[in-house]
């Protein structure tokens, strides 16, 4: 695909960030952000404690004119059932309708709710493994999963491949993945799809988007809400959208107290 060429030759460097806040306000209520530096998401999320009843989203950020409008093809989940394990949202809507980032936080939310959990944050970062352990040759990446604060998972990454630790070793973060992470537990599952997007969004610092006239010219497949061919076209860059928080993470997620 087009946009794997274009990040072929751009290094990574410095640490890139992506939190979630997941928050039940009473026993019907969920709040949710996600923040990273291309997107800032909010999600409220009400239901019954079998079903979803509400949607409610708030864009703060996203690097398309059209993301904004993803909370309709979201309504799509409007009824149907609250379920354990986040992967399962995926077997009621179409995925590529969707906002990724959205139907991410969604998947987390509905099961947050029905786990009955109170609150949870998320912090995913990637950064150069040279840069901890000087030996290592360019191109590995370390990514970490922190939950609640305490690191929950790790993964040395090189070409997209998971290198260690070597229970995980050998995979892709891409073909496969999902059949992999049904056979573990719900929170181990969870836990792998959260710091595999972390590690999957993260090339997108190495993509330039804004010299383009539509996301239709970066050659994305039909994976998600922009890129549908009824969106693509008319789906302009957003100027300025990018937020690095590399040395700052505390400035992340400065709205999770807001309802969207």
């Amino acid at each position: 695909m087009l946009w794997r060429k274009q990040m072929a030759d751009v290094p990574f460097t410095g640490t890139y960030r992506r939190q979630i806040d997941l928050a039940a306000l009473d026993a019907s209520t969920v709040v949710g952000w996600l923040e990273d530096e291309s997107h800032h998401f909010g999600l409220t999320l009400v239901h019954d404690g079998a079903h979803i009843r509400e949607l409610r989203i708030a864009a703060a950020r996203y690097p398309w004119s059209t993301c904004a409008e993803a909370d309709r093809p979201l309504q799509a989940l409007v009824g149907k059932p609250l379920v354990a394990r986040a992967s399962q949202l995926g077997t009621l809507a179409d995925v590529r309708l969707q906002c990724t980032h959205l139907f991410d936080l969604a998947s987390l939310m509905v099961a947050h709710a029905h786990a009955g959990r109170g609150h949870r944050r998320y912090h995913g970062t990637v950064e150069p493994l040279a840069a901890l352990h000087p030996d290592v040759p360019e191109g590995w990446l370390r990514a970490a999963l922190r939950r609640d604060g305490v690191v929950v998972l790790q993964w040395d990454l090189h070409d997209d491949r998971i290198m260690a630790p070597a229970g995980h070793a050998g995979r892709t973060i891409y073909h496969g993945f999902r059949d992999w992470t049904e056979t573990l537990d719900a929170e181990e599952a969870e836990q792998a799809l959260v710091l595999r997007r972390v590690a999957f969004v993260s090339n997108g610092r190495r993509i330039a988007i804004e010299h383009l006239g539509s996301a239709a010219e970066l050659g994305q497949a039909p994976v998600c809400h922009s890129f549908q061919p009824a969106q693509r076209e008319h789906a302009i860059p957003i100027p300025n959208s990018r937020r690095r928080y590399d040395t700052t993470p505390e400035e992340m997620l400065g709205q999770v107290k807001r309802k969207p």
